[in-house]
């Protein structure tokens, strides 16, 4: 049946709850009372309702008001749309992680997965064991796009340009350290040793060029990078059997550190941090599964 929103434009939802009330005490002062509302408010949206639906809703009888035949028809029907309108609008969808088995859908790079992925794997073992991660690949050139049409729940990274319709929620401050092997025998690098030694770099792009180069070429200075790879996991692995260096975020770089018996020293330049975000669409502010997994993440990070 369509929707005849001329007709319905005369009716409001205080209509509505007055009608109900008033089948249900067949009395306009007790009605009143009930609704907290003056005598002649009630009769006035009696009077309303008689217009609207073409009936008297209450008759006077000898001794009391009566509800008509057509009112007390209509009385259940108007009951259980009155109860899915409160459950429809004023009742908040909750969420249960112990008994859900949502998929959630998350884009980040390998950096973010292993700095925050084994927190926030621990709080979904003991809380949601039925709730599954999807990560993806991070491209940043299709990745806000994906957000957008709903192909990906949210974003952990930094440096994103963002929408008026995104959300953004800062994470934590995240600086660079220089990584070299072990048992290099460097306890502080200068420039002259920076720009000696063979770089690794991550990076997306094809020119080899990364974070601090242009302050090396304001100093007349150029680093050799000879293996450029857009897999932060991987570098670790491929310092621990070279005379490399390279620049790793702080986090990572101290969690790999031990495993692999690697050497954190501070860049003889300077270089800019970043900001981790949390970044997801407005449409998803208010709904209680983004909202449980949002918090789990931010949780995730404090310890790191």
């Amino acid at each position: 049946m369509n929707i005849d929103y001329t007709n319905l434009r005369q009716l409001d939802l205080n209509l509505l709850v007055t009608l109900d009330v008033l089948i249900s005490e067949a009395s306009v002062t007790k009605a009143a009372e009930r609704l907290n509302l003056s005598q002649s408010a009630m009769s006035y949206s009696l009077k309303r309702l008689r217009t609207i639906l073409d009936d008297d809703i209450l008759i006077r009888t000898s001794r009391e008001m009566e509800v008509t035949p057509y009112a007390r028809q209509i009385s259940d029907r108007l009951r259980q749309i009155l109860r899915e309108i409160q459950s429809t609008l004023l009742e908040k969808e909750t969420f249960n992680p112990a008994t859900a088995n949502e998929t959630f859908r998350i884009a980040a790079s390998d950096y973010v997965e292993a700095t925050i992925g084994v927190n926030l794997l621990q709080q979904l073992n003991a809380q949601a064991p039925n709730v599954r991660i999807r990560i993806s690949n991070l491209d940043k050139e299709t990745v806000m796009d994906a957000l957008d049409d709903n192909r990906i729940d949210m974003i952990i990274n930094a440096e994103l340009p963002l929408k008026n319709w995104h959300v953004e929620e800062s994470l934590y401050r995240e600086e660079f350290v220089c990584v070299v092997k072990g048992d290099d025998s460097l306890t502080k690098l200068s420039v002259a040793d920076y720009t000696r030694k063979p770089h690794i770099l991550v990076s997306m792009r094809d020119d080899f060029q990364g974070k601090g180069d242009e302050i090396l070429k304001l100093q007349q200075q150029f680093r050799q990078v000879i293996w450029s790879t857009p897999h932060f996991m991987a570098v670790p692995l491929l310092l621990a059997s070279s005379n490399c260096v390279a620049l790793l975020p702080n986090r990572m770089a101290r969690q790999c550190a031990k495993a692999m018996n690697l050497k954190l020293l501070p860049p003889p330049i300077p270089i800019e941090g970043f900001t981790i975000s949390l970044i997801w669409h407005q449409r998803n502010t208010n709904n209680p599964q983004h909202q449980w997994l949002r918090q789990k993440i931010v949780d995730s990070t404090k310890d790191i």
